[in-house]
């Protein structure tokens, strides 16, 4: 397939992408957590302990932007902060507790939001969606370490 034709369809998915996976999932999140924060605290959970910088190249946020981010995931007791020891610049950060739990609570608690969109769908449709999903994060995952690899 070419890539123009590619191009146009991502631009043809986008609002279907929105309206049925990101609206949900925006919808189900608690007061004070945005969609990017959530996006965050799944970031450190594949990715573990990393220093600040690490991190904004990683979720692609710039580091004054990743700055605020991280104060908010810090106020709402999400993530640590822990200083080298040798170098006090030096700042990794990782998840606490409470995000792993509000975390596990809120795939537990909200995959249900799917439910109607995957009803709508026949079992054959319902594979070939999985299947797409799963090639979309393997290469999505793929792209993601090759650029933190190059910085």
């Amino acid at each position: 397939m070419e890539t123009k034709e590619i191009r146009e369809k991502i631009l043809v998915l986008l609002p279907h992408w929105n309206y049925r996976i990101v609206r949900p999932v925006k919808q189900l999140l608690e007061d004070g957590i945005s969609l990017e924060m959530y996006y965050c605290l799944l970031t450190l959970r594949w990715g573990g302990t990393m220093t600040m910088s690490d991190f904004s190249r990683y979720v692609q946020i710039p580091k004054h932007q990743m700055s605020k981010m991280s104060n908010r995931l810090y106020e709402q007791q999400f993530i640590e902060r822990i200083y080298d020891e040798k170098d006090r610049r030096v700042i990794r950060i990782r998840l606490t507790d409470k995000a792993l739990e509000y975390m596990d609570n809120f795939v537990n608690e909200n995959t249900s939001c799917f439910q109607e969109l995957l009803e709508q769908m026949d079992k054959e449709e319902r594979e070939n969606f999985g299947k797409a999903i799963d090639t979309l994060f393997s290469i999505f995952s793929k792209l993601a370490l090759d650029e933190a690899e190059k910085k």
